[in-house]
């Protein structure tokens, strides 16, 4: 990893894709909550925008390495962005892919042109992002660090998924240990 003035900064965004019928404005305070007390641990300055966009995002980029990442993704592994972060020394953007086409991640490296990172942040935020931003890292003929895959909160059955592993966590010695998602289990058991 980079020298401690070199690290990368984090933006968080608040796009939020689903909304249980009951506790969603609790579930995202949780979510959100989760996150930021991960990107913490990992020492890593989260920048202050609430609502970035794509413009928002270009900008950061432009004043060192920058991960954005998404409120909606439950107990995301500090490893994915450890490797994110790792990532970004040779490649010039790191894409965290979800099974739906969506991001819960988008790295980008420090001088990054801000025209091409406006169109990589704005085809991030869009539906369909990992197909969009595939087509434009290759047409820009960029180098990107594909991490392994993740899940957001997109459906009811995601919302179930993250129960399980917030309950088989519980149950495993490096599960609890490795789900970093206390807000996340509270949440869960409010809700029954």
């Amino acid at each position: 990893m980079g020298e401690p003035h070199t690290r990368a900064r984090a933006l968080i965004t608040l796009q939020r894709h689903f909304a249980p019928p009951s506790g969603a404005d609790e579930l995202a305070v949780a979510l959100l909550e989760d996150l930021r007390e991960m990107l913490a641990a990992l020492r890593l300055r989260v920048l202050p925008d609430a609502a970035p966009n794509a413009s928002t995002i270009a900008a950061a980029a432009g004043a060192g390495p920058l991960l954005a990442l998404f409120a909606d993704v439950p107990a995301l592994p500090p490893l994915a962005v450890e490797a994110a972060i790792d990532a970004l020394e040779s490649a010039d953007v790191a894409l965290g892919p979800c099974a739906d086409g969506s991001l819960y991640l988008l790295g980008l490296r420090a001088g990054l042109d801000s025209g091409l990172a406006g169109e990589i942040a704005a085809a991030a935020l869009a539906p369909g992002a990992l197909h969009a931003l595939a087509d434009l890292c290759d047409d820009a003929e960029l180098a990107v660090a594909l991490l392994p895959p993740w899940f957001r909160l997109a459906s009811e059955n995601e919302l179930s998924f993250a129960e399980s592993l917030a309950r088989l966590s519980l149950m495993s010695e490096e599960g609890e240990e490795d789900f970093v998602g206390d807000r996340l289990r509270l949440w869960f058991e409010q809700q029954t």
